[in-house]
């Protein structure tokens, strides 16, 4: 058997399928289902079955990706596959670690389990870690954190669920909390340390620093917010973009911190910007990246040049230090990152496009089909936020904005409604004072999306917040709903229910990409659509979005060539005197018909 191209050490699903088979141990029907997941699973992945090593955790980051929509299945059918693939691999020995649903707890976990009765998240969370124990042969009273650890190695290699290390965290708290509510029941008093994962988290406190520093750096934040007019910036920077410096330069010094600067007693920021600190700054952030540059150690750098050479009145030295280090610090990128590249990807498939453009249609229907409970007949949470989204994507798609200009939309300063409310047409106007780029917004939307937004705003935006509440999209205390929840929620429910994985701001790509394979060229109408100051962002960016559309007709021209050359008729050996002929029916297709390279007339492929 041919050893997965992955990790040789590992067994192939061509391996473990061969296993099964060769079981007679078990019923026939079981055998067969438990092979017939193996080779659905390889085929969910696009790999042969010699190339899909039989790892729980390979098989974890592959079906992030798989979904019912996409690959033409139920989700019962999904989770069918995902448990017998495991059991298989129990089956066999390559899983020996957890224990299966089905595991009998001992009557001491069973006590325990008791006091979970009515509690679904704590039974959740602790359920798989008892039958862990249970297997093991370990009591209530013997767990302790090794036996944690252990479990959350077992369930890092054996299972499927999302983020074991989360998981893992949150079993800990579970358990603790119980520890303490049912003290008096029984609940062993064992507390298990919460580990904590954030081992990239470097940024020190100001009291690592000298006052001389702190007070530096915020007299040049100062200056950026322009707040005094004589002295600050003739166009200030955003709060956004004041933030963003902030972080660069203190990051900045507690990568000296951590490099073995002292830095209580430096007697002022500029100080640390000599050529040889900002270099033995520079190294510890290369050394976390595999000392390779990346745009995050380029933004730390440019920040400390803007503040040595424009803000200071730097040496020669110091100038012409930052004018040699920069271009090898600081990554120039022309057109969209990878992972837009990637999420616009899925945009060359029509199927997805019609999916996405369907959308909020199909959110409204949905929300609809579930807005009644069976109790009361009122309203549920749950087809209120579908309505919400719903209201939120169609935005999106029609006036692609960034995610804060959409969060922050007020019924009472960004809607005009054009022609009256009653049956006229929703314009979103949003000034250059709110916006990124200071272009100002202005977005006509269509009479159906205008119709839906008036029934969102009516009936469903205000159910469980005061109507008193100005925003399109309320939150509590009359502000406007948290903005991470917001994005949070549009992504979930794009990848619930439309198989895309994209973000907010990707919509404003999708659109470009949109526009420009069905209007190849119409660079000015997506810069004028996405707000963009200049057309050479425009280009830049979008300057590739037609490639797949001119890899395809690239492609049709040369089918059409190798047709033309069919119709003509191919010699059958290299003979100059002899004259082209049309034996072969006009249009026959000797490459794409298998018939005509027998020699026979065959129907031709469109």
């Amino acid at each position: 058997m041919t050893a997965p191209t992955y990790d040789p050490n590992l067994p192939s699903l061509a391996d473990l399928r061969c296993q099964i088979e060769a079981r007679h141990d078990l019923p026939l029907l079981r055998r067969r289902d438990m092979a017939s997941a193996i080779r659905t699973l390889a085929g969910w992945f696009n790999l042969p079955e010699e190339n899909v090593p039989a790892s729980a955790k390979f098989f974890r980051e592959k079906l992030a990706r798989v979904h019912a929509i996409t690959a033409s299945v139920s989700l019962r059918r999904i989770q069918n596959v995902r448990s017998l693939v495991l059991a298989a691999m129990r089956e066999v020995g390559v899983s020996t670690k957890l224990a299966p649903y089905g595991f009998p707890l001992t009557d001491e976990w069973n006590a325990l389990r008791q006091l979970l009765e009515g509690d679904t998240y704590g039974q959740s969370e602790l359920s798989r870690f008892m039958r862990f124990c249970a297997a093991r042969g370990i009591v209530p009273s013997e767990v302790t954190d090794i036996t944690s650890q252990e479990f959350l190695t077992a369930t890092d290699a054996e299972s499927l669920i999302a983020n074991p290390k989360t998981r893992h965290q949150s079993m800990c708290r579970v358990w603790n909390k119980m520890a303490t509510k049912h003290a008096t029941a029984g609940w062993p008093q064992v507390r298990l340390g919460v580990p904590r994962y954030e081992q990239r988290l470097y940024r020190i406190g100001a009291d690592k620093v000298s006052a001389a520093v702190a007070a530096d750096i915020e007299a040049y934040l100062e200056h950026l917010r322009g707040t005094d007019i004589f002295s600050g910036l003739p166009k200030p920077f955003r709060p956004k973009s004041v933030k963003a410096v902030d972080g660069h330069l203190w990051r900045y010094v507690s990568a000296l911190h951590h490099a073995g600067v002292d830095l209580s007693g430096a007697p002022s920021f500029d100080a640390l910007l000599t050529p040889e600190l900002v270099k033995r700054g520079m190294r510890w952030f290369l050394a976390r990246n595999d000392d390779k540059p990346s745009k995050h150690i380029g933004e730390i750098a440019w920040a400390l040049r803007c503040y040595a050479v424009k803000y200071r009145n730097p040496s020669t030295e110091t100038a012409t230090f930052f004018a040699e280090v920069l271009p090898k610090l600081r990554q120039q990128q022309s057109g969209l990152s990878e992972k837009n590249i990637t999420a616009m990807a899925q945009f060359d498939d029509p199927l997805a496009v019609e999916r996405f453009l369907l959308l909020p249609q199909r959110l409204w229907d949905l929300a609809l089909a579930k807005s009644k409970t069976v109790e009361g007949g009122t309203l549920r949470q749950e087809a209120h936020l579908l309505v919400q989204s719903a209201v939120a994507i169609e935005i999106l798609q029609f006036a692609p904005m960034r995610i804060e200009n959409l969060n922050h939309l007020r019924l009472d300063q960004h809607f005009v409604w054009q022609g009256g409310q009653q049956g006229g047409r929703l314009r979103l106007i949003i000034p250059a004072s709110e916006v990124k780029n200071s272009q100002a917004l202005d977005f006509l939307l269509t009479e159906a999306t205008t119709a839906r937004i008036q029934r969102y705003i009516t009936q469903w935006r205000c159910l469980f917040l005061p109507k008193s509440n100005p925003h399109l999209f309320p939150g509590r205390a009359g502000k406007a709903k948290d903005q991470a929840a917001l994005r949070k929620q549009i992504e979930k429910t794009l990848w619930d229910h439309a198989a895309l994985r994209l973000t907010p701001h990707q919509f404003r790509h999708a659109a470009a990409k949109i526009l420009l394979d069905a209007r190849p060229g119409f660079y000015e109408v997506v810069r004028k659509l996405l707000g963009h100051k200049s057309m050479v962002t425009t280009y830049s960016h979008y300057a590739g979005a037609e490639t797949q559309a001119a890899v395809e007709l690239y492609g049709d021209i040369i089918t059409d060539h190798r047709r033309t050359g069919v119709a003509r008729g191919m010699p059958r050996a290299p003979n100059p005197t002899r004259k082209p002929t049309t034996s072969r029916a006009a249009g026959t297709d000797l490459f794409l018909e298998p018939l005509s390279l027998a020699g026979k007339p065959g129907r031709v492929k469109r």
